[in-house]
This record gives structure tokens, sequence and C-alpha cells, in this order.
């Protein structure tokens, strides 16, 4: 008998070392899990101050390129090329509907993001390079003044718009 109770003492000493050694092990995992929501928490934190910065710095450079063409210091088809993939490339829960809001920009915008540039453009031959610039200061020429009100209001441009 005396067997049995030391059998049973034994066993309940196990039983409450194993219990508290889940306790230990619980509490670490809840530490953890705690641990790894807060840096969660950071990590999109940090990922929405650097969204907001390229925003910013976006924005700023569309004012500028906006300001100049506004001021005729920027050709109108180049302002269009330059402010449509920056405002394609703002990182907007809804993009921009660049037909609906910039009409005129996107218009200019269509008819010449084809035509070459820089280096492109020494490889095309003169008659060729004649005949789109041809086309492309006819296009200027009709969308100019709209392009100008259009740099006008994104003269004060902002992502909360």
């Amino acid at each position: 008998m005396q067997f049995d109770v030391l059998l049973a003492i034994f066993l309940v000493v196990i039983i409450i070392g194993l219990a508290f050694y889940v306790g230990i092990l619980l509490n670490k995992i809840k530490v953890q899990k705690a641990n790894q929501l807060k840096m969660v928490a950071e990590q999109q934190k940090q990922q929405a101050a650097s969204k907001q910065q390229r925003n910013d710095t976006i924005c700023e450079s569309i004012r500028v390129i906006a300001l100049a063409t506004a001021q005729q210091q920027c050709n109108v088809s180049e302002a269009a090329i330059r402010l449509t993939v920056l405002l394609e490339t703002l990182l907007l829960k809804q993009p921009i509907d660049m037909m609906t809001r910039y009409p005129a920009i996107s218009e200019m915008f269509d008819q010449v993001k084809d035509m070459p540039t820089h280096d492109q453009r020494k490889k095309v031959p003169a008659k060729e390079l004649k005949a789109l610039d041809k086309k492309r200061e006819k296009v200027e020429s009709k969308l100019e003044q709209q392009i100008m009100i259009e740099a006008q209001q994104l003269a004060n441009f902002s992502v909360s718009q």
C-alpha cells in the first residue's frame, strides 16, 4: 500500500511539473505572438511612411513639371509624357483616371508615346523624323491651350486630390 501511495505522489509531482512546463511554454508562445504582431505593425508603419515619402517626391516632380509647362518652359508633348508617367506611378488605392481628369494630357501622351526619343531618334531617317515632328507639332498646337489649363491645375497637385 505504501508503494501505491509513493507511486501516486510521484505521478502527481510529475503531472504538476509537466503542467508547470506547459504553462511556461504557453507563456513563451504568447510573448512570441505579441512580439511578432508588434514587428508586423512596425513594418506596415515603415512601408506606409516609405510609400508616403515616394508619393510626396512624385507629387513635387509633378508640380515642378506642371509649373514649367504652364510658364512655357517645357514643351507640352514632353510634359504630357513626363506627367502621365509620374501620375501613373503614384501608389494610390484608386489610380488616377487620366482620360477623365486630364484628357488633353492623356490625348497628347497617346499621340506621342510611341515616337522615338533620345538615341532612338538618331536612328530614324531624316524624312521620317520630319514627318513625325510635323505630326507632333500639329497635335501640340491643337491641344496646347487645354494642356496649359491642365498644367495649371497640376501645379498645385497633391495625393489628397
